[in-house]
């Protein structure tokens, strides 16, 4: 078997589920957030007379940041495609998003016209100073990605420094690719009603670069990720509020954690596609990739074939029981195992089967971190609201604005959109976040 480690370690590069235009957009977005940050610090300095140096400074410091900014989308759009890694989260860029976000939230509730404002200063001398030392700190990052000749290294200066081992670079490689690591296709069709890659997939195409980074610095989530026992979360939602995307990224950090003892496998259960619907498809699906992942999994997996498909006889297929005992053997060989399941919701007059099997997989095992993924209904609440931690997902704030920064960015370099008024890009960023209403 060429087992989905080997694959990675033999150096053959990733596919890529991003490209360079993708990339450049998402840093693009910033430059719209520096512009308005700039914008209002100047509006700001004006009506603070005993602070116009270092509030001038400081608008400086911004201008200063959106032109690295601007230099560095130029880059990534004149950059080769090739080959590069683009699960590689750009920490760098996420951070000075961060910084710019928690300024243009703190500049935009002044009043600047108040005569309070101008009597007592909004924001103090230690809080300009600490601002210059941020911008200045996130100006130096972007400068140094700016060195960069291929979109690979770019990526890894602008990732954090753990990030740049090899060890890392391996468990990134662990991504569940059936069609890549399977040479049994027997196997393959017997346990694999859908792949649940394609949707992974999709869910990365659709994903802006950051988004989800609030879950994932959640302590919660933390907790769930870093746990060596049981961990159990739900993130319930209300439809539109980007759960299946989410779902990416939980599974994203998953992978990240995983090595030869540690395994990830994810479903998703879609409405448009009733194979999704059933549990035991779902158990299929789950044994299966992590199966894959260890040599000791996969020559179970094969007895397990073998017993239901003899060479002299009819074919059976697995109970529920069958595959809950088969799947817990498979979690015992493990240190810890990462189970991510999204859209249970989705399984129709299936929903409370599938739900109360998964808890009770849950309950039964002692090394897995689940992550169960739905709409706040009912049939999932029922099984799942006593033992799990439960996660309000809603279109988050940070999100929205990126988006709708990126979106801004890149209409007005399409020549599709005529929005170079600072001011007036400003207050269509206010008005479009705050009547989101978390969708």
């Amino acid at each position: 078997m060429t087992s989905l480690s080997s694959h990675c370690r033999s150096g053959e590069a990733v596919p890529k589920t991003a490209d360079p235009l993708s990339i450049a957009a998402s840093i693009a977005g910033l430059i719209s957030l520096a512009d308005i940050v700039f914008i209002r610090l100047i509006k700001y300095r004006k009506s603070i007379k005993d602070a116009e140096k270092e509030l001038g400074e400081l608008a400086k410091e911004v201008n200063l940041l959106g032109g690295a900014l601007n230099s560095l989308v130029r880059l990534a759009r004149e950059l080769e495609a090739g080959s590069f890694d683009s699960n590689l989260r750009m920490h760098n860029i996420e951070d000075c998003s961060d910084s710019l976000i928690r300024m243009n939230s703190e500049l935009s509730k002044i009043d600047t016209t108040s005569v309070r404002t101008k009597l007592f200063r909004p924001i103090s001398t230690d809080q300009v100073r600490e601002w210059l030392d941020v911008l200045s700190r996130h100006k130096q990052n972007i400068n140094l990605a700016l060195s960069a000749d291929t979109m690979d290294v770019m990526l890894s200066l602008l990732a954090k420094e753990d990030q740049h081992t090899e060890i890392a670079k391996e468990t990134r490689c662990i991504t569940i690719r059936i069609h890549e690591a399977m040479d049994d296709a027997n196997l393959l069709n017997f346990y694999v009603t859908h792949n649940p890659q394609q949707n992974y997939d999709m869910s990365l195409r659709l994903r802006h670069g950051r988004t989800g980074l609030w879950l994932i610095r959640l302590p919660e989530f933390q907790q769930w990720l870093r746990s060596t026992g049981n961990s159990r979360l739900w993130l319930k939602g209300i439809p539109g509020a980007g759960k299946t995307v989410l779902a990416a990224s939980i599974i994203e950090a998953a992978l990240g954690e995983s090595s030869d003892s540690i395994a990830c496998a994810f479903f998703f259960c879609d409405y448009k596609v009733s194979a999704t619907h059933n549990i035991e498809n779902i158990l299929l699906s789950i044994v299966y990739q992590l199966s894959l992942q260890k040599q000791e999994a996969y020559d179970l997996l094969k007895r397990h074939y073998k017993r239901h498909n003899p060479a002299k006889g009819l074919p059976s297929r697995p109970s529920e029981t069958d595959l809950k005992m088969l799947l817990q053997t498979i979690l015992e060989m493990y240190i810890h195992v990462y189970l991510v399941i999204d859209g249970l919701d989705e399984c129709g007059k299936y929903t409370a089967d599938v739900v109360g099997a998964l808890a009770d997989v849950a309950r039964a095992s002692s090394n897995t971190s689940i992550a169960l993924l739905s709409r706040d209904e009912d049939d999932v609440r029922h099984f799942l609201h006593e033992d799990f931690i439960s996660i309000e997902v809603a279109a988050h704030k940070q999100d929205i604005i990126e988006y709708i920064t990126t979106e801004i960015e890149e209409r007005t370099r399409r020549r599709k959109l005529d929005l170079h008024d600072t001011e007036l890009k400003a207050e269509v960023l206010s008005r479009l976040v705050n009547g989101a209403n978390g969708m």
